[in-house]
């Protein structure tokens, strides 16, 4: 239930919700449109496939809770499962192939299995056909895909369609906030566990007046509308099987953490966010600060001069592969950088990483430019072997120095500055994923152009920004 809000509190929230849902809920022609493109493309589909093949309308259009501008269409050929996967993949695009009609385009994308994306010229939409297997319970499935047909079922059959209004709020204030979305950029809340969340809770206020007073771990299992005590026998057990902070078990598949991807630092940012709102209900705190790349460079530069802080930036072209593999290999590679540099003594303040349509970058604050010698302690005189191994072992260049009866001496650090320590570290080929090449990474100090300050500034600010 929603925490005590007061009337005339609860008023202010409703009134807004009724403004930023008229901003946010696609309109009657954008649904119009989304529709009749579906259902040209199905009625095209039923032209070439078998009548064993069954065509289906699933994800947020199909379930009337997409955001205004992201009506893009998801169709199955659900294909019976004693096809084999490998038949089922290639017959798939084939049929999917066969349909698509000039000036129409199409991609081949990867997930689980291959998929077509058609883009229509026309009105921009995008349709993706995705062959699957025909099941009825998820432990029939075959393929991670299989499952969205029971998440269709499960939507549509449990929420109202005030409810699925209420969905389009959660996915609205989410995203307005960077932390809607399941992919490896945001590591945040996904449709359908937005959707899991309003069905739980019974609203969008309620939902946030949930996440306001969290406690992780979280265990929510929405098909009995039930929250599981971490410290209860069943809770341990689901808290050990899935090592999460927050748990939203699938109602169509027990065994799935929908929340698996929402990292901690996602989760720790809903909660700021509710509690920002309902304890001062506005517009700009729904929506959040609001955000212009121009002047990035300008920007930057204000940032450093005011935080006393250098700034490293790595850029680099990145090939032609799935955003997700992209920006897990980016984030494992800034991880290693930070330890590099952490371990010569050049320790980031910031650590931030983006990507571009075919660019990068990995941007380190470092509040030193330079590092002088440092006196290093090391045991007693008292300690004779120790003493000796310690002397051979350290440079002695400046001498060294005892404290009471300790051996102290100046060491000379191994790299002068942060972008010689980042040198040496990208010079380690362990420590590049296999997508990243050296040779095509560029490091900039400070001064940066500005199509590389955009891509980093917009990262800082989604970062910084609540």
């Amino acid at each position: 239930m929603a925490r005590d809000l007061g009337q005339q509190a609860r008023k202010k929230i409703d009134n807004i919700l009724a403004t930023v849902l008229k901003d946010v809920k696609p309109t009657e022609a954008e649904m119009e449109s989304a529709t009749a493109y579906s259902n040209e493309l199905m009625g095209r589909l039923k032209k070439v496939v078998p009548k064993d093949v069954e065509i289906i309308s699933v994800g947020s259009v199909a379930r009337g809770t997409q955001l205004r501008g992201s009506s893009d269409i998801d169709i199955f050929l659900l294909f019976p499962r004693g096809v084999a996967e490998a038949s089922m993949e290639r017959k798939g695009l084939e049929f999917a192939k066969r349909i698509v009609k000039r000036p129409e385009k199409y991609t081949i994308k990867y997930a689980e299995h291959p998929y077509l994306m058609i883009t229509s010229n026309r009105s921009g939409l995008k349709a993706d056909i995705v062959p699957a297997f025909k099941i009825t319970d998820s432990s029939q499935r075959v393929t991670a895909v299989d499952r969205t047909q029971l998440h269709n079922v499960f939507v549509n059959q449990n929420l109202t369609r005030k409810q699925k209004d209420d969905v389009i709020l959660l996915k609205a204030f989410l995203k307005s906030h960077n932390i809607y979305g399941a992919g490896a950029r945001v590591e945040g809340f996904s449709g359908y566990l937005c959707e899991l969340l309003i069905h739980h809770y019974g609203s969008f206020v309620d939902t946030i007046s949930g996440f306001a007073r969290a406690q992780p771990p979280m265990i929510i299992s929405p098909s009995e509308k039930k929250e599981y005590n971490a410290k209860s026998c069943e809770g341990a057990l689901l808290l050990k099987r899935f090592e999460r902070k927050l748990i939203v078990l699938d109602p169509t598949d027990g065994n799935r953490n929908v929340a698996a991807v929402v990292t901690e630092e996602s989760l720790a940012r809903f909660t700021l966010i509710s509690n920002m709102f309902l304890s001062n209900p506005s517009i700009d705190i729904f929506y959040g600060a609001g955000y212009s790349d121009i002047y990035s460079k300008r920007k930057l530069e204000r940032i450093k001069k005011e935080m006393d802080l250098n700034m490293h930036v790595l850029y680099f072209k990145v090939p032609d592969i799935a955003e997700d593999i992209i920006w897990q290999q980016i984030r494992k590679l800034k991880n290693a950088l930070e330890s590099s540099l952490h371990k010569y003594g050049y320790t980031p303040a910031l650590a931030l990483e983006n990507v571009g349509r075919k660019e990068a970058v990995i941007a380190l604050f470092i509040s030193s430019s330079h590092q002088g010698y440092s006196l290093v302690e090391g045991p007693s005189v008292f300690m004779h072997k120790s003493a000796e191994r310690f002397i051979q072992a350290h440079s002695i260049e400046l001498g060294t120095i005892l404290r009471g009866d300790r051996i102290n001496f100046m060491e000379q650090p191994k790299y002068k500055n942060p972008k010689q320590a980042l040198e040496a570290a990208l010079g380690q080929r362990e420590i590049l994923p296999s997508h990243i090449q050296r040779k095509y990474i560029k490091i900039y100090v400070n001064d940066v152009p500005e199509s590389v300050a955009k891509l980093v500034y917009s990262e800082f600010t989604r970062k910084t920004t609540i």
